[in-house]
This record gives structure tokens, sequence and C-alpha cells, in this order.
């Protein structure tokens, strides 16, 4: 009997019913594997020289500094699905792929994309180069709004995958008789990350009067890195956080034979194809500063080591 006693004990090992028994604490359920995040954000720009090349045109724009294109909030935009996409939005889905050991935490891989902005200001601008007879070198440019517009407008978005690190505070104070941290419904910490990725921008530019929208293409590139710190409750999770990085656009639009506007007719012939081989370039830092809504979901497989607790046996 004590033989039998001893074997059906052995085989409840690791079970769920001893494992509570012992006072291991299960994987919290707000700990999720996966996360999709929604946002929106502000950006700043730094200085760049702006290249325009097209039939006639070389003109170089000297230390301009360029600014984002926020939309003001407006309930019917921003709380509306099928307006989601017109401001300035931040868009992501993370898988984790381990737990912290030494330090609290987790480590996150993520892929989505920042939907910046940007355009250039109406001013007056130093420039170099040409147009058509005239020559510039350093001189003063009216960036006239009637006559003359370059933005990224539909999106100069930073495409990108990244490396995220979570330290999350208080998790060694949890215990079985603690319910509310054993079930971390309120959770706290920071997260940095490293990205890398492509530029996908569709440019909208005016140039004498005549306008060229285009559409999406890929432009260049971009490195950032971020940090923030985050709040959650259950398995939602709001993070502040500011980014900065460089992005670099060396294969930028600016002239085409074709306008999606509609507004300027298709041109055709010799003129079309000295059109569409016209070319934008300019490189700058960034920096931007939002706040982003996220939902965790899926399930660990296993309670991590710091979720167990020993328990004295009962008599």
């Amino acid at each position: 009997m004590l033989w039998a006693h001893g074997g059906q004990a052995g085989a409840q090992t690791g079970s769920r019913a001893m494992g509570q028994a012992i006072g291991w604490v299960e994987t919290p359920k707000a700990d999720g594997k996966w996360y999709v995040h929604w946002g929106y954000h502000r950006a700043e720009y730094g200085k760049t020289d702006l290249r325009l090349i097209g039939p006639g045109v070389d003109l170089t724009f000297h230390d301009l500094k360029g600014t984002d294109m926020p939309a003001p909030f407006d309930p019917k935009v921003h709380l509306n699905p099928a307006a989601l996409t017109i401001p300035q939005f931040n868009a992501r889905v993370g898988h984790k792929v381990r737990e912290g050991t030494l330090v609290p935490g987790a480590l996150w891989i993520s892929a989505g994309w920042d939907h910046l902005k940007y355009k250039v200001p109406h001013s007056v601008h130093q420039v170099s180069g040409y147009i058509d007879s005239a020559v510039y070198s350093h001189a003063p440019f009216d960036w006239a709004w009637r006559e003359f517009n370059f933005e990224h407008s539909d999106g100069m978005n930073f495409i990108r995958v990244a490396a995220e690190r979570d330290f999350t505070f208080g998790r060694a104070a949890r215990t079985r008789q603690t319910w509310d941290t054993a079930q971390r419904k309120w959770q706290f910490g920071i997260q940095t990350a490293a990205s890398a990725g492509v530029i996908l921008s569709a440019t909208d530019v005016r140039w004498m009067g005549i306008r060229t929208k285009h559409f999406w293409h890929v432009s260049g590139w971009g490195v950032s890195s971020s940090a923030g710190a985050w709040v959650q409750y259950g398995r939602f999770r709001m993070l502040a956080r500011a980014q900065a990085g460089w992005i670099n656009i060396g294969n930028g639009k600016f002239l085409a034979s074709q306008d999606l506007s509609g507004e300027t007719p298709t041109v055709e012939g010799a003129e079309a194809a000295l059109l569409d081989a016209s070319s934008s370039r300019h490189a700058m830092t960034f920096l931007e500063r939002g706040i982003t809504v996220a939902y965790l979901f899926g399930r660990k497989g296993r309670p991590a080591s710091d979720e167990r607790i020993r328990v004295a046996p009962g008599r």
C-alpha cells in the first residue's frame, strides 16, 4: 500500500494540482507572447541639403529644416476606423523572444511602420545650382506657396524591424499570497529599442505652378533607437516613447509625366522620359515623440522560475 501511495504521488508530480499544492504561481494571464499596438506622434527633423534634379533643373537647398504635418485632433478622423491612417500614426506587431533572467523584463522582436510626414516650409531659402539659364550660389530663393511645394504628405513611411527590451518593475515581489501582484493586473516599466528599415514615401510636388503627385515607392533607408516608459493593466499597455534616428532618401521623386491628383495633364514622348528621370535627394536626423496603446495576447508555455514559491507542507 505504501508503494502504491508513493507511486500515485509520483505520477502527480508536476501536475497542475500538485503545482498549486506546493505553491506554484501560474503564468499570468496578462503576460502575452504577442502584441499589436497603435498610436500617434509628432516629429521634428534636423537640417538637410535637399537636392532637386530634373529637366533644366539642378538645385540644392542648403540647411533646410523641414516640418511634420500633424492633423489636429478630430474624433471623426482619429476615432474613425476608415480614417485612422490620415494622421501621423504608429502601427506594430511584436513577438516575445525570451524572458529576462538576471534583469526582469522581456526581449521582443517587432515589425511595423511609422507614418511620418515631411514638408518644405514656404519661406526664403538659400540655394545653389541652376534653373535653365539662371545660376544660384548660396542665393536667396522665394519658395512661394502658390508656385512651389514639396512634401511627403501621403507618408514618409519608416517601415522597420526592431529589437525591443522591456524592463519590468516589481516582479521579484510576486508571491502567491499577494494575489494582485501575482496576477500582474498592474505593471510598470521602461522599454529600449533599436531599429532598421526602409523608407516608403509618397511625394507631392508643385514646381512653377505645376503639380505632380507621386505614388508610394521605396526611396531610402533609416535607422533609429528609442526609449520610453509604459504602464499596463491586464492585457492593455500604454507606452510614451521618444525615437531618434537617421533617414536617408537617395531615390526620391521630383517631377513626372503623370500626376496622380488629376490636376496636371499627362505628358508623353521624349519630354515624358526626361520628367520621369528626375529625382530628389535628402538625408536628415529625426526625433519622434508619441503615445501608443498595445494589446497583448497569447500565453507563455510554462511558468518562469520567479513565478514559483516554496510553501511549508501542512500538517
